[in-house]
């Protein structure tokens, strides 16, 4: 794609969403980025401080502890909004990388001056709002299901949500999303195939 068909298809997600945004009040240029698998976008520790849109392609986001264990914190399909908010509205270091699973196509605005544009348009005010508000709801579901639900339940869950992901990422990503090792995750998975099985 190019930087107009990149910039239509960043306006189109929105009017799909049911907002009328009048982007004429954006003159920012377009960046692009072509994400190769296994590619990262940005890593934990860099400067993000930009809105970046996924248009196709699958990430993960992930951090990695002081003892370099890796962790997957979630995973982001396209076309949809993606990066570290964080480092985006306090332009601090990103606590975490987005690494792609697969190509990606990636068009970004630096943040700050994305805003000054766009913070007098209602539509992407209202955009902006139901965005945050999806960010928290997602983040409270997570949290209460490694509270309520069992591991297996939890990897069950994963199996819905990306059902693409199951037999093609390694295995430690999904243990380590799901708050689980890989042996584990391991006994789980030969515990499912042996209730299939009976």
């Amino acid at each position: 794609m190019d930087r107009v068909q990149l910039q239509n298809s960043f306006w189109a997600y929105f009017n799909e969403l049911g907002y009328d945004i009048d982007w004429q009040r954006l003159t920012l240029p377009l960046e692009m980025h072509l994400v190769r698998k296994g590619d990262y976008l940005f890593q934990q520790g860099d400067m993000a401080n930009r809105l970046y849109f996924l248009h196709t392609g699958l990430v993960r986001y992930v951090s990695v502890s002081d003892q370099g264990k890796e962790f997957t914190q979630t995973f982001a399909k396209g076309p949809r909004i993606i990066g570290s908010t964080k480092a985006m509205v306090t332009e601090a270091k990103a606590l975490f990388g987005i690494q792609a699973l697969e190509s990606c196509m990636i068009s970004s605005y630096p943040w700050r001056a994305f805003y000054e544009q766009m913070r007098q348009e209602k539509y992407f005010l209202e955009w902006y709002v139901h965005f945050l508000e999806s960010i928290f709801i997602f983040k409270e579901e997570r949290e209460s299901a490694f509270v309520k639900h069992s591991a297996e339940r939890r990897y069950l869950d994963f199996c819905v949500d990306y059902p693409e992901l199951k037999d093609s990422i390694p295995q430690q990503q999904i243990a380590s999303y799901i708050g689980i090792t890989p042996v584990a995750l391991s006994r789980i998975r030969k515990n499912l195939l042996g209730k299939l099985a009976s």
